[in-house]
């Protein structure tokens, strides 16, 4: 089945009327105006399983606006959404996959990621590798020496916080003939466009900052290769994954102020970045907008005039016990495994040496709420966590 069977024509969104033409217009304007009906006030959700133009585990009126929403944001040519950011992710897999053929990870990729690749790509007979990608020398040795068919990473890696040089790992993937694909879900298209560094491919979970309110699940893949985009197409017609009209339409309302949240995002962050960097009770602080970060330098070139997203990792005295007992004391930060919602969000991580988390690590979404309050009630549980 090909990409234009799969797509609903924006032409026929709702009586003949076209959807704006955003090609020449800013970011934020696209993020309101793109992929939208234009006759109303916001997207109808399209709940039917078939329309006269569409059956909705291929395609939706309403999926298809968000799609080309985000493709719009992304300065890209085609779009396909999923149930979630992982189906994104690993149907992009099995579409560039097959047995016998290489993919090579940063050593820090999202935990899903890396079960996929430990556990079930040699199901299929994948050969799956992992080498620390801020060494671009070992990253090149190891291309040479086990040639992959697919590279992915994330430029601000989850959950340890490393900068990745995207447009040198992009350029030596592509002269080695590897396809290259980012997940950028913590930094958005509002803070950095892979695509504009020569990235094959592009995911996102929706579920996070694009959604941005905690309340729908979604992935979205977009490319410049309508090959791909067919064959991937394809892919999600055979496994599903197929992402729900709400949620679509849940996610669109999100992408019209991403802008302005990842703006708010950065600016809280960086304030409870410098916070957490100057308190007795931590003992180091992960967030590349901090000057004494050794990934700032790099995050400023790549992404830094725009933000450097709400995502602060630190390390807290007394290790894990301590840590739990900190999350624990929280009275306004909710202690939830996700990111990219209103709310500040805290996870305690598990030390995993090979990725680099140590003892008493934890994540942190820095949310939107009065930064003044977040501070307050980090500040009260620090002091409570350690008796």
């Amino acid at each position: 089945m090909s990409i234009e069977e799969n797509k609903f024509v924006k032409s026929n969104v709702k009586d003949g009327i076209a959807a704006i033409d955003v090609s020449d217009k800013k970011f934020d304007s696209k993020a309101i105006l793109a992929g939208r009906d234009p006759s109303c006030s916001s997207m109808p959700i399209y709940m039917a399983n078939v329309g006269k133009d569409f059956y909705s585990r291929h395609h939706n009126p309403t999926t298809t606006a968000l799609q080309d929403c985000v493709k719009s944001l992304e300065n890209g040519n085609w779009a396909e959404s999923t149930a979630c950011g992982i189906s994104a992710i690993t149907q992009v897999f099995m579409t560039l996959l097959k047995k016998g053929d290489r993919l090579l990870t940063h050593t820090c990729v999202y935990d899903w990621v890396d079960t996929f690749v430990h556990h079930q790509a040699p199901r299929i007979g994948v050969h799956a590798g992992q080498v620390d990608m801020r060494d671009l020398t070992a990253l090149k040795n190891q291309i040479k020496e086990y040639p992959p068919q697919v590279i992915h990473f994330e430029p601000l890696s989850n959950p340890s916080m490393e900068v990745l040089n995207v447009p040198e790992i992009i350029k030596m993937a592509h002269d080695f003939g590897a396809m290259v694909v980012v997940d950028s879900t913590w930094l958005t298209p509002a803070l950095m466009r892979p695509m504009e560094y020569g990235a094959d491919i592009v995911v996102h979970s929706l579920t996070k900052y694009m959604g941005g309110h905690g309340d729908a699940m979604g992935g979205v893949v977009v490319a410049n290769n309508k090959k791909f985009m067919d064959d991937l197409a394809y892919t999600k017609s055979i496994f599903g994954g197929t992402l729900s009209p709400f949620n679509a339409y849940n996610i669109l309302k999100g992408l019209g102020t991403l802008s302005i949240r990842m703006k708010q995002h950065s600016e809280n962050a960086m304030k409870v970045a410098k916070f957490l960097n100057n308190h007795p009770n931590v003992i180091e602080t992960r967030y590349p907008g901090l000057p004494s970060d050794p990934n700032h330098p790099l995050a400023k070139k790549l992404f830094g005039n725009s933000g450097y997203s709400g995502m602060v990792s630190f390390i807290i005295k007394g290790g894990s016990t301590v840590a739990d007992t900190f999350a624990d004391s929280l009275k306004l930060v909710k202690r939830w495994i996700s990111l990219g919602d209103l709310n500040s969000l805290v996870y305690v991580r598990w030390p995993e040496e090979r990725k680099g988390i140590p003892d008493g690590y934890i994540r942190m979404s820095v949310g939107l709420e009065n930064i003044e309050d977040i501070i307050f009630d980090l500040e009260q549980a620090l002091e409570t966590s350690q008796g």
